[in-house]
């Protein structure tokens, strides 16, 4: 049986995590944060979202079944993110078949709270990565994410670029680079990524925050960079105009400036692969791969209740006139 999570699992909750794989890799590297810690907060601060955790425990002949499976609603869009999933594949255990219940209710539960798409990232070439694909995921991008070595002194670092605080009014800016710069095929399985660049007001007990910042010239933006900033570490992300590549380097500098208050925490860099040049820009700065991951997603059907008219006979007519009229209304819905 798998069921959302109430208060009376926290101590099964708790034992699970120690044993399960986080997938959201940018949280993991800025502000960590427990699948029990997130469903208590989430259900104090966020009730009305729907469930987000769900426990399988089940009892088969002799062997009990336990898992655990954790997704994300992304802020203002109808998506959600699998974050975690317990027990870990390679403790085997029947974990293959625990993954693939839990997935394909995520998917069930996803849909019917209205969202469109769920997404994951994985580990390129994994187990995991092929169970997700035997439940329906597709994969559609790449994330390459490179971290700063520790002896790089970012206070030193100077740009040219001058980067301003982003504003709601960017919006449109920033959507016109995304789009020239994604492809076709992630803009559909990204949904255009809509508001995907907009800084939203953080929330009360959000783990972490988000910076947005633009570089504008003339009016026009050639760069949007947005900051994650957890207690672990910064994560940074960029848009870059194709028009201003020669500028990577100018952009990655401006963003290592931004990091400088708090010198120890360790810099992350992420980019797609379809963002030329950074794999030869960042390390001529110090920066070295750290991991590369698969980016899946599933797009779900909604069931959409709607209203059917209905037809009413006509009353008062001569049988002829009835089968004429039902002929007409017949043609009708046809056409």
């Amino acid at each position: 049986m798998i069921r959302p999570f109430q208060w009376r699992d926290a101590l099964l909750v708790a034992r699970l995590q120690r044993v399960g794989t986080p997938l959201d890799i940018e949280e993991q590297l800025t502000h960590p944060r427990s699948p029990l810690r997130s469903v208590l907060l989430e259900s104090i601060l966020s009730p009305h979202t729907g469930p987000s955790t769900f426990i399988l425990d089940q009892q088969d002949d002799s062997k009990r079944m336990l898992g655990l499976a954790q997704m994300r609603t992304r802020p203002g869009r109808p998506e959600r993110d699998v974050v975690f999933m317990s027990p870990a594949l390679e403790t085997g255990n029947g974990s293959h078949a625990i993954w693939q219940r839990l997935l394909t209710h995520l998917c069930v539960q996803t849909a019917e709270r209205g969202s469109l798409r769920l997404y994951a990232r994985l580990p390129m070439q994994s187990e995991e990565l092929k169970l997700f694909r035997h439940v329906g995921f597709q994969e559609y991008g790449q994330t390459n994410i490179y971290r700063l070595r520790p002896n790089i002194d970012r206070r030193q670092i100077s740009s040219t670029i001058r980067l301003r605080p982003q504003h709601a009014s960017d919006g449109w800016g920033l959507q016109k680079l995304y789009t020239t710069l994604a492809p076709r095929a992630v803009q559909n399985a990204e949904g255009l990524a809509q508001g995907q660049w907009a800084i939203t007001p953080r929330r009360w007990g959000e783990q972490g925050r988000r910076r947005g910042f633009v570089w504008e010239e003339e009016g026009e933006l050639l760069a949007g960079l947005h900051l994650r900033i957890g207690k672990s570490g910064y994560l940074v992300r960029t848009l870059l105009h194709p028009d201003a590549l020669d500028q990577a380097e100018n952009l990655a500098r401006a963003a290592l400036r931004l990091t400088a208050r708090r010198p120890n925490l360790p810099v992350y860099f992420a980019f797609q692969q379809y963002e030329p040049g950074w794999a030869n820009v960042l390390p001529r700065l110090g920066f070295e791969p750290l991991t590369s991951q698969t980016l899946v997603v599933k797009h779900l059907a909604v069931r959409v209740r709607g209203k059917i008219p209905a037809l009413i006979p006509a009353l008062e007519k001569s049988p002829t006139e009835g089968a004429a009229t039902s002929s007409m209304n017949w043609q009708e819905i046809r056409d």
